[in-house]
């Protein structure tokens, strides 16, 4: 099981934002102990070097938890703005704990960049046009149902074909809860995997992926 070792030392790329926006669940874990956290302060990491992400997806995501009763905080509050590419030190990494004890941080809440897909999508219009035939129900009386069933459909005429090739992105998220209060190896609650697929507004997606990952929480 991971611990308060894994919120140090992982980053997460820029966003590249590209497109429509849509975020999707696709995967998600949570152990029976979620519920007990709300009780606890929690401490909201997005691990990424780009400062203005950071703080749009942590201060939107605190916002919806507060919103329903928890008790939350921005890591940029209270951690270091500086992002280290390296894992921590030893010395480092206890200085990061005692900083969590001082501001009596029970519980993190870490979302993570885990993987980008490239695609293609092909999409075409025009081509022929059909239109649905009806017929009076006197002669399906009179001829039966058989042939009109099959005549049903006329063909019109044929417009030139347009064919349109988008290149898209998606960007796999997974958002992990630890209990600090917990022994390292039963700290990790719950596991939470969202799609971004092709984000074209920071703000947007960053309150959907936020309303997203709180109703799964308390779901």
């Amino acid at each position: 099981m991971k611990s308060i070792k894994d919120i140090v030392g992982i980053s997460i790329i820029t966003l590249l934002l590209t497109g429509c926006s849509s975020v999707k669940v696709t995967d998600s874990w949570k152990d029976v102990k979620t519920t007990d956290i709300k009780d606890k302060t929690i401490m909201v990491v997005t691990q990424t070097s780009d400062k203005h992400i950071r703080r749009q997806f942590e201060s939107d995501l605190v916002d919806e938890l507060n919103k329903e009763g928890y008790s939350s905080k921005e890591s940029y509050s209270i951690l270091s703005t500086g992002k280290s590419e390296e894992p921590l030190s030893k010395e480092e990494l206890e200085r990061v704990k005692q900083n969590l004890k001082e501001k009596n941080i029970d519980v993190v809440i870490m979302t993570v960049l885990k993987d980008v897909n490239e695609y293609t999508k092909t999409e075409t219009t025009g081509g022929t046009v059909y239109s649905i035939n009806t017929h009076p129900t006197f002669y399906l009386g009179r001829y039966g149902r058989g042939f009109y069933r099959s005549y049903n459909t006329i063909y019109l005429n044929s417009e030139p074909t347009t064919t349109t090739v988008y290149n898209g992105k998606t960007y796999i998220l997974e958002t992990l809860v630890y209990d600090l209060s917990l022994p390292d190896t039963n700290q990790l609650l719950s596991v939470t995997t969202t799609v971004l697929d092709n984000p074209d507004n920071i703000e947007h997606t960053s309150k959907d992926f936020s309303k997203q990952i709180v109703k799964e929480l308390i779901n």
